[in-house]
């Protein structure tokens, strides 16, 4: 399972003023990629010493999975340290979707112009109700479907915050400090937060049907398999076609000059997208899954046998369990 450190992350607050509105919407401050051991992630703060104040702080992190675009991920898990300054009994957050620091690969710093109006407050990313506690250790959060659907874009973008307040948009009525914090110091015991996850290389289409469509694969949920009808476009040029077949659950990267629905008996394949190597002695390897376009195997999966020169010998069907 792939962890990916996140690219950007930082905080973004208010000052004290006797609006909550004002300390709600208008950042005054943002620190970017910060390493204190033990400094706040969240606040919302609600002080009566002279004359009543609030102010708010959040936690913003950008994720580049740009290496798995298009992959569909599962087990999407946020982690994090959290540390011992948190308020005592810990705090209740919200994970919610951000379009905060840029986009891209590299995103950009946090600004104070990303404070609010870059929060979707409606679409939350996490799962049950996520806590900061006040004990030094590992947070880890599981991530909402969402959150994955938008992580196979290649980026994950998301939003820490208070959540009985702020989340929720609620005025405290007296005087508050309720802070999560978490430890950033990689050169002691903390660490950059890192999503997990498992990614699942499906191709673009299942039957010529988009995989980003489909939620079910003959009664099986999408997210629980493996593999089906694993077929890319070229990646190679024009004329290189990328794809994929399985034997005992591995894959083997195959490279044709023409597209696999047009393959036949005679056809070379090839381990390199620059047709120099070709895929010798494959045997009866999984091609596709209730056919990819092929005149073959319409209903069961397709296998193939090349010789030592990468030749295919022998296109057969599978066959059909009772």
């Amino acid at each position: 399972m792939p962890n990916v450190n996140a690219t950007k992350y930082g905080i973004a607050g208010s000052t004290l003023v006797s609006s909550w509105t004002t300390a709600r919407e208008t950042g005054n401050f943002a620190t970017n990629q910060p390493s204190s051991s033990n400094g706040t992630a969240v606040l919302v703060q609600r002080g009566s010493k002279n004359g009543i104040n609030y102010r708010i702080t959040r936690a913003f992190l950008a994720f580049d999975l740009s290496a798995y675009e298009g992959q569909t991920l599962i087990d999407l898990t946020l982690t994090f340290r959290q540390t011992n300054g948190t308020v005592a009994g810990g705090v209740e957050i919200a994970i919610l979707k951000s379009t905060a620091q840029g986009s891209g690969s590299t995103f950009s710093d946090l600004t104070t112009s990303d404070f609010y109006s870059t929060i979707d407050y409606s679409t939350a990313y996490a799962t049950f109700v996520p806590y900061i506690s006040s004990v030094n250790g590992n947070n880890v959060q599981s991530l909402t479907q969402t959150a994955m659907d938008d992580a196979s874009s290649g980026s994950l973008r998301l939003v820490i915050v208070q959540k009985s307040n702020d989340a929720l948009n609620v005025t405290p009525t007296s005087d508050q400090t309720e802070n999560g914090n978490w430890n950033l110091d990689t050169s002691s015991s903390g660490y950059i937060p890192f999503l997990t996850f498992t990614a699942i290389n499906w191709g673009e289409k299942v039957n010529s049907v988009p995989v980003t469509t489909i939620e079910k694969v003959n009664g099986v949920p999408r997210t629980t398999i493996e593999a089906v009808n694993v077929y890319n476009l070229p990646t190679g040029g024009d004329d290189v076609y990328q794809w994929y077949v399985y034997q005992f659950g591995v894959a083997t990267t195959i490279y044709t000059d023409i597209p696999v629905a047009d393959i036949v008996v005679g056809t070379v394949l090839y381990l390199n997208e620059t047709l120099t190597t070709v895929a010798a002695n494959i045997y009866q390897k999984v091609v596709s899954f209730q056919d990819i376009g092929t005149t073959y195997c319409s209903f069961s999966a397709t296998l193939l046998t090349t010789n030592s020169s990468g030749v295919i010998t022998a296109i057969e069907c599978a066959p059909i369990n009772p």
